[in-house]
Protein backbone atom coordinates (compact mmCIF):
# COMPACT_ATOMS: atom_id res chain seq x y z
CA UNK A 1 0.00 0.00 0.00
CA UNK A 2 1.15 3.29 -0.99
CA UNK A 3 1.41 6.03 2.23
CA UNK A 4 2.03 9.43 2.20
CA UNK A 5 2.87 11.85 4.59
CA UNK A 6 1.33 15.70 4.82
CA UNK A 7 1.08 18.68 6.97
CA UNK A 8 -1.51 17.32 9.53
CA UNK A 9 -5.12 18.87 9.09
CA UNK A 10 -7.40 20.34 11.86
CA UNK A 11 -9.61 16.95 10.58
CA UNK A 12 -6.59 15.11 11.89
CA UNK A 13 -6.77 16.51 15.52
CA UNK A 14 -9.37 14.39 17.18
CA UNK A 15 -7.79 11.03 15.37
CA UNK A 16 -4.17 11.31 16.49
CA UNK A 17 -5.67 12.91 20.17
CA UNK A 18 -7.81 9.44 20.54
CA UNK A 19 -5.09 7.66 19.99
CA UNK A 20 -4.16 8.52 23.61
CA UNK A 21 -6.03 6.26 26.00
CA UNK A 22 -4.82 8.07 29.79
CA UNK A 23 -3.26 10.99 31.13
CA UNK A 24 0.00 9.20 31.71
CA UNK A 25 -0.44 8.09 27.67
CA UNK A 26 -0.90 11.94 27.03
CA UNK A 27 2.37 12.79 29.27
CA UNK A 28 4.50 10.26 27.52
CA UNK A 29 3.69 11.24 24.03
CA UNK A 30 3.28 15.29 24.36
CA UNK A 31 5.36 15.92 27.11
CA UNK A 32 4.12 17.93 30.18
CA UNK A 33 1.68 20.76 29.48
CA UNK A 34 -0.99 18.87 27.04
CA UNK A 35 -3.85 18.32 28.63
CA UNK A 36 -5.64 14.59 28.72
CA UNK A 37 -7.82 14.67 26.81
CA UNK A 38 -6.52 16.54 24.60
CA UNK A 39 -9.62 18.77 22.82
CA UNK A 40 -9.73 18.66 18.74
CA UNK A 41 -9.58 22.83 19.42
CA UNK A 42 -6.91 22.76 21.77
CA UNK A 43 -4.58 20.24 19.25
CA UNK A 44 -2.97 23.02 17.26
CA UNK A 45 -1.75 25.56 20.35
CA UNK A 46 -0.93 22.76 22.93
CA UNK A 47 1.28 20.96 20.17
CA UNK A 48 2.59 24.09 18.97
CA UNK A 49 2.27 24.17 15.39
CA UNK A 50 2.99 25.66 13.28
CA UNK A 51 5.97 26.51 14.70
CA UNK A 52 6.37 22.74 14.89
CA UNK A 53 5.46 21.57 12.19
CA UNK A 54 3.09 18.37 12.63
CA UNK A 55 2.67 15.52 10.11
CA UNK A 56 -0.15 12.61 9.61
CA UNK A 57 0.97 9.64 7.95
CA UNK A 58 -1.77 8.90 5.61
CA UNK A 59 -3.00 5.73 3.73
CA UNK A 60 -4.35 5.22 0.23
CA UNK A 61 -8.40 6.30 1.39
CA UNK A 62 -7.19 9.40 3.21
CA UNK A 63 -7.02 7.36 6.85
CA UNK A 64 -4.65 9.18 9.44
CA UNK A 65 -2.24 6.62 10.30
CA UNK A 66 0.31 8.08 12.21
CA UNK A 67 1.59 11.83 13.35
CA UNK A 68 5.14 13.43 14.57
CA UNK A 69 6.57 16.51 14.67
CA UNK A 70 10.09 18.07 14.09
CA UNK A 71 11.88 21.45 15.33
CA UNK A 72 14.93 23.09 15.22
CA UNK A 73 17.11 22.70 18.10
CA UNK A 74 20.46 24.06 17.29
CA UNK A 75 21.77 25.42 14.53
CA UNK A 76 22.14 22.54 12.12
CA UNK A 77 19.73 20.39 14.64
CA UNK A 78 16.41 19.45 14.25
CA UNK A 79 14.40 17.20 16.50
CA UNK A 80 11.89 14.70 15.75
CA UNK A 81 9.30 14.51 18.23
CA UNK A 82 5.39 13.58 19.27
CA UNK A 83 5.78 10.38 16.92
CA UNK A 84 3.00 7.97 17.14
CA UNK A 85 1.23 5.59 15.03
CA UNK A 86 -2.19 4.65 15.34
CA UNK A 87 -3.15 2.14 18.07
CA UNK A 88 -5.16 -0.45 15.48
CA UNK A 89 -2.29 -0.02 12.83
CA UNK A 90 0.79 -1.02 14.76
CA UNK A 91 2.66 -4.12 13.53
CA UNK A 92 2.46 -3.31 10.17
CA UNK A 93 5.70 -1.11 9.69
CA UNK A 94 4.06 1.77 9.46
CA UNK A 95 6.40 3.29 12.33
CA UNK A 96 9.46 2.64 9.44
CA UNK A 97 6.96 4.28 7.04
CA UNK A 98 6.45 7.22 9.22
CA UNK A 99 9.39 7.88 10.07
CA UNK A 100 11.47 7.80 7.05
CA UNK A 101 9.03 10.46 5.46
CA UNK A 102 9.17 12.51 8.58
CA UNK A 103 13.32 12.50 8.39
CA UNK A 104 13.18 13.27 4.80
CA UNK A 105 10.78 15.99 5.12
CA UNK A 106 13.12 17.57 8.00
CA UNK A 107 15.53 17.25 6.12
CA UNK A 108 14.30 18.49 2.85
CA UNK A 109 13.17 21.81 4.97
CA UNK A 110 15.39 22.34 7.34
CA UNK A 111 19.00 21.01 5.79
CA UNK A 112 19.66 19.70 8.81
CA UNK A 113 23.19 18.19 9.47
CA UNK A 114 22.10 15.54 12.43
CA UNK A 115 18.43 14.80 13.27
CA UNK A 116 17.36 13.73 16.64
CA UNK A 117 15.31 12.25 19.08
CA UNK A 118 14.21 10.79 22.37
CA UNK A 119 12.67 7.66 23.24
CA UNK A 120 11.53 5.91 26.14
CA UNK A 121 13.87 3.28 26.93
CA UNK A 122 11.36 0.60 27.76
CA UNK A 123 10.09 0.80 23.83
CA UNK A 124 12.43 -1.48 22.47
CA UNK A 125 10.32 -1.70 19.41
CA UNK A 126 10.67 2.02 18.31
CA UNK A 127 14.66 1.68 19.64
CA UNK A 128 15.36 -0.78 17.61
CA UNK A 129 13.97 1.16 14.31
CA UNK A 130 15.47 4.05 15.16
CA UNK A 131 19.24 2.11 15.61
CA UNK A 132 18.06 0.16 12.08
CA UNK A 133 17.37 3.65 10.37
CA UNK A 134 20.58 5.30 11.58
CA UNK A 135 20.33 6.80 14.99
CA UNK A 136 23.24 6.31 17.52
CA UNK A 137 22.05 6.54 21.17
CA UNK A 138 24.44 9.00 23.44
CA UNK A 139 24.40 8.20 26.82
CA UNK A 140 25.80 11.31 27.57
CA UNK A 141 22.53 13.21 26.52
CA UNK A 142 20.41 10.30 28.42
CA UNK A 143 18.47 10.29 31.18
CA UNK A 144 17.23 6.61 33.45
CA UNK A 145 14.31 7.10 31.78
CA UNK A 146 14.90 8.21 28.59
CA UNK A 147 17.22 7.54 25.38
CA UNK A 148 18.63 10.31 23.60
CA UNK A 149 19.33 9.33 19.74
CA UNK A 150 21.16 10.94 16.88
CA UNK A 151 21.97 10.71 12.93
CA UNK A 152 24.16 12.53 10.96
CA UNK A 153 22.82 13.89 7.85
CA UNK A 154 25.44 13.69 5.89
Amino acid sequence: MDYVLQPVQPSHFAVVAGWLDSPAATLRWAGPGVPFPLPADAFAAALALPARPGWALLDGDGTCLGFGQYWQTAPGSTHLGRIIVSPQARGRGLGRELMTALCAEALRSSAALQLTLKVYRDNQAAVALYRDLGFVASEDASTPELLFMACRTT
